[in-house]
């Protein structure tokens, strides 16, 4: 079965779930490993910590069409917050949010 990354915020996460990418502090020092899998002790001490988002692996149960459809409409949520003129670092931003956002509607 496949699998895709989703970021939640920790109120949000299933307990069982595994940590698709690093959490680290302020300070750069690691608090969770990726891998690692989330019961609700540290769930908890995450929203006492305030920790805003997680990034967590789910089974991925769609179907090709529906992930060319998620595809599309990332990009068209992109282009209407981008709709307009632009300087180049406007382009640059809307390039690198509609890059992460089709990277995880994959």
């Amino acid at each position: 079965m496949k699998t895709r990354i989703v970021c939640l915020a920790p109120g949000r996460v299933a307990p069982g779930m595994t940590l698709a990418s690093a959490i680290t502090a302020h300070d750069g020092h690691t608090l969770l490993a990726s891998g690692t899998i989330l019961d609700s002790e540290i769930l908890d001490r995450l929203i006492r910590r305030g920790v805003e988002t997680v990034s967590v692996l789910i089974l991925d149960a769609r179907d090709d069409e529906t992930i060319i459809m998620d595809l599309r409409a990332a990009q068209a949520r992109v282009e209407h917050i981008f709709r307009g003129e632009g300087n180049p670092a406007r382009e640059a931003l809307r390039n690198a949010i509609l890059n992460f956002r089709l990277e995880h509607a994959k």
